[in-house]
């Protein structure tokens, strides 16, 4: 059970949990209607839990040479165990999406199991490869916000390209996790990055014009601020120590914290947009993220 619990990378699924579960109180939802949210959030870890394991599945050889622990190339899942997994989730998260109760959902999960897979099956590879998977995550944000009009309006839609170009700059950091002493990637990615939170900080100050915006709260949220300048502070503290110390072990570090910082993200985005009642559920979804991550890997 732990090698397929290390193989979906377990920690990252309840990020994607928390990118469902943020959309839909961005639309406008109600904690209080778990059927309906519910199934949206099992699609985006399933979805999510099927693209790691075909990730693996697809770099195995790789893996074989640079990360011989990991389940795979240690023998303790097959590749044609994994395939099976991931090809089944991509199935599977199209139909959790349409028990929702909406045809656009289903179809935005299926545009996301698409983009899983062009990236899986040879994306990554290439120089688009960082914005195929921004553009798996800011899918995922949008699944949530599905039940919305026009997914949302242009508010959220900046709010999800703004959160899909910072999963681009975890991704491009990524590409040196192997490596010891470059540092290209590790500031090209800090850079886009520290770049979207500032679009983040600009969708946040147009919280009023999300549909589930609340018209009691104040039309600037100073948490919501605060929250994305500290996920600042946090992902250029371990970037800038992987920089002065370019090794794997760093490297990742810094990949670490800008993936369970997107946890943060929503719920800056929520406290914006719904208050801190709200932002408290997705930050509840980070302490489990973050307990799980210190006995799972998450890169």
């Amino acid at each position: 059970m732990l090698a397929w619990l290390q193989l979906v990378r377990l920690p990252n699924v309840l990020t994607a949990a928390a990118d469902g579960l943020a959309g839909w109180l961005l639309a406008g939802g109600s904690l209080a209607e778990p059927a309906r949210w519910g199934p949206l959030v099992a699609a985006s870890m399933t979805l999510y839990a099927a693209g790691m394991a075909l990730n693996d599945a697809f770099d195995r050889e790789v893996d074989r040479r640079e990360r011989p622990s990991r389940p795979i190339p240690s023998g303790r899942v097959s590749p044609r165990a994994a395939f099976g997994l991931g090809f089944a989730g991509l199935l599977l998260g199209p139909l959790l999406a349409a028990a929702s109760g909406s045809a656009s959902s289903a179809a935005v999960a299926a545009a996301l199991a698409l983009a899983i897979l062009a990236y899986d099956a040879g994306g990554k590879r290439t120089p688009l490869g960082p914005l195929i998977m921004g553009s798996c995550r800011a899918l995922n944000l949008l699944l949530g916000l599905s039940h919305a009009p026009a997914l949302g309006g242009p508010a959220a839609w900046l709010a999800a390209s703004m959160y899909g170009m910072f999963v681009a700059g975890i991704t491009w950091m990524s590409r040196s996790e192997t490596e010891s002493g470059r540092t290209r990637n590790l500031l090209a990615g800090l850079a886009v990055q520290d770049v979207a939170l500032v679009g983040l900080m600009a969708a946040a100050l147009r919280a009023g014009r999300f549909p589930g915006a609340r018209a009691e709260l104040p039309l600037i949220s100073p948490e919501a601020l605060l929250l994305l300048a500290l996920v600042g502070l946090a992902i250029n503290s371990a970037a800038g120590r992987a920089i002065r110390e370019p090794v794997p072990a760093r490297i990742q570090g810094a990949v670490k914290a800008g993936i369970l910082s997107l946890v943060w993200i929503d719920a800056a985005l929520v406290m914006a947009v719904r208050g801190p009642a709200a932002a408290s559920a997705i930050a509840a979804i980070w302490a489990a993220a973050y307990l799980l991550g210190r006995m799972l890997y998450s890169t």
